[in-house]
């Protein structure tokens, strides 16, 4: 890699690590500039998940040690968003990339729907556990799969499952990322589809976003938090309808 690739992909981490923290997207950013400098799309896929794991531990433990908690309820989010992960990270897509991306978008703004609904005071009625597990396991395909936008899928996951405030909901959403990406990681490196150089630049800037990110919507609150959230889920369906 040449000193100007090393700088963009740290840039781009930061960036990235801000994004997903706070809302989610960030891997629409990193994903094609990793691939831009020459790595194949499947290892760009699964490099990218350097990034995202250092940034999800940075943000667990900011929100941690600004007193944020969350309920041992999570947990079946958790264990089901892995088991996703690591289907969704061996699976291999004959889904037509066009379809797929029309797809998210009309998710996307599904999610921004929800938002717009309060998170907290949700107007529909809380799913089944059953329906619960079915969610969460669909998320983490996803997640193990592709994982770009995968935090805006989670916020609305997250949303209508325990009515969370954002802020409260982005603690949960960083918890659920780390635990699901250590699992495809492990399915990542057992095939040999880790960079590390770029890996590890990108990590780099994905923490020091990340933990800007954190401060931020700790010292803002949930309704500035919403207003960034519906930006970048609208820009980012936008895109996939129209580019």
């Amino acid at each position: 890699m040449t000193f100007l690739q090393i700088v963009l992909i740290y840039l781009a981490g930061v960036a990235a690590g801000f994004m997903n923290v706070i809302a989610g997207g960030g891997s629409m950013v990193t994903l094609p500039l990793l691939m831009w400098i020459g790595i194949p799309p499947p290892v760009a896929n699964a490099t990218n998940r350097l990034g995202v794991l250092f940034e999800s531990a940075i943000g667990m433990k900011t929100f941690h040690s600004s007193g944020i908690r969350l309920q041992k309820s999570i947990v079946p989010a958790i264990v089901f968003s892995t088991i996703g992960s690591v289907i969704g990270s061996m699976f291999v897509s004959s889904i037509p990339k066009d379809l797929l991306e029309r797809v998210i978008a009309l998710m996307l703004l599904a999610v921004a729907v929800l938002v717009l609904l309060k998170p907290g005071k949700p107007n529909i009625s809380k799913p089944s556990q059953l329906l619960t597990a079915l969610i969460f396991l669909g998320v983490g395909f996803y997640g193990g799969f592709l994982q770009a936008g995968v935090g805006f899928f989670l916020i609305g996951a997250i949303t209508l499952t325990y009515g969370y405030d954002l802020v409260k909901t982005n603690f949960a959403k960083v918890v659920i990322v780390f635990v699901y990406t250590v699992f495809a990681l492990v399915v990542f490196l057992s095939k040999g589809m880790i960079y590390w150089v770029p890996g590890l630049v990108l990590a780099a800037g994905n923490v020091i976003g990340a933990y800007f990110a954190v401060k931020l919507s700790i010292r803002k609150g949930s309704g500035f938090v919403r207003w960034i959230l519906l930006t970048i889920v609208i820009l980012n369906a936008v895109k996939y309808l129209f580019f």
